[in-house]
């Protein structure tokens, strides 16, 4: 009993159980671009706040209290995301703008 195996061309299974590329691709990249981006300039704003308020003196007992440095932070963050999302500086504008037209094909 002789059991034949036809051969299977390996190159038509390259491409089984992968999602079309294509728009929604490109549009799901360019959003996680944009996101990276926005997450960068936030982190660098709220930076910025860190360094600035580093220079105001401490103003006594009230200024010391761990809560309100904490709430401070959690403050200072916040609206550093919310200006990177509105395009607080133009930072996360200008390297969206540089990494989508620098990204490899």
């Amino acid at each position: 009993m002789d059991i034949k195996i036809p051969s299977a061309d390996p190159t038509l299974r390259i491409g089984q159980g992968r999602k079309p590329e294509g728009a929604s691709r490109d549009k799901k990249d360019t959003e996680a671009l944009r996101r990276t981006c926005q997450q960068f300039e936030a982190i660098f704003i709220q930076q910025l706040f860190k360094g600035m308020r580093a220079t105001v003196p401490d103003a006594g007992v009230q200024e010391s209290d761990r809560s309100i440095r904490i709430f401070q932070d959690l403050m200072d963050h916040q609206v550093a995301e919310d200006m990177a999302r509105k395009e607080g500086l133009g930072i996360a504008e200008a390297l969206f703008r540089q990494f989508r037209n620098s990204s490899p094909e």
